[in-house]
């Protein structure tokens, strides 16, 4: 992969499922097309830009974070995983465009035919630089994993609503949540191992948003829609986002 995001989307649309297959790329990031219409889609924000479903937005659906497969699996022992299709587990892809160290998450590596499709840009940050991209409404704003890294624990307002964004250096994984329970709007700080503490209860959560120890035990924050991609892909989806900065 170039790109170091993923999104899951509700594949339905007026009643009808729709089937995807890749079309290309365009703004540096892959472009889908749906088998029943031929309708061209962009993967980071679900949108029909082309043809019959044009307009048309298909519905986010939480999935949790961009993780590594040990934090993972320590907080979800029992996960099931998808084998990939035999017929494709003998291709390696063509190393000249997509070099097996660069393509990692985070990678600087960006083939010239990839950038030459970008017609949005901003040099704000680096083409490649990681950002947790949130959306709340219609404001979408960008945390630089450069900046969480040194402030791994972000509260702020966003469109009218409490958020927290959370970083976690071991995974290098964000996590956005709606910093509301009941009546009360809670505040965090870093608490160790990859833990949070809020300090109105002094209760323990994870990074999934779960707390796990304290009153609250067994409660679970409301997640805040958010995914990490390069910048040059998130702005060019999202040109009106701002950029977080301590």
């Amino acid at each position: 992969m170039i790109c170091s995001s993923g999104i899951t989307f509700d594949p339905r649309v007026g009643g009808r499922r729709l089937t995807f297959g890749f079309h290309g790329i365009f703004q540096g990031t892959a472009v889908l097309y749906d088998h029943q219409t031929s309708s061209k889609w962009m993967h980071l924000t679900g949108e029909c830009f082309e043809g019959e479903l044009e307009g048309t937005f298909l519905e986010r659906v939480p999935t949790g974070r961009h993780t590594t497969w040990a934090d993972w699996l320590a907080t979800h022992p029992a996960t099931d995983v998808q084998m990939p299709d035999p017929q494709y587990m003998g291709r390696r892809g063509d190393r000249g465009y997509f070099p097996e160290a660069a393509s990692r998450r985070g990678g600087k590596h960006l083939p010239q035919f990839f950038a030459e499709t970008i017609q949005t840009r901003n040099d704000q940050l680096h083409l490649w630089d990681l950002v947790y991209g949130v959306v709340v409404g219609k404001s979408p704003r960008a945390y630089p994993f450069k900046a969480l890294a040194r402030h791994p624990v972000v509260e702020e307002t966003l469109h009218t609503l409490p958020i927290t964004v959370w970083y976690d250096a071991r995974s290098g994984s964000a996590a956005a949540f709606d910093r509301r329970v009941g009546a009360r709007t809670l505040t965090f700080r870093e608490a160790g191992d990859g833990r949070r503490r809020d300090t109105e209860t002094k209760s323990l959560w994870t990074m999934d948003g779960v707390c796990v120890r304290g009153p609250l035990k067994a409660t679970r924050l409301t997640s805040v829609f958010g995914l990490q991609a390069e910048w040059y892909g998130w702005y060019a989806n999202h040109p009106r986002t701002t950029v977080w900065s301590p």
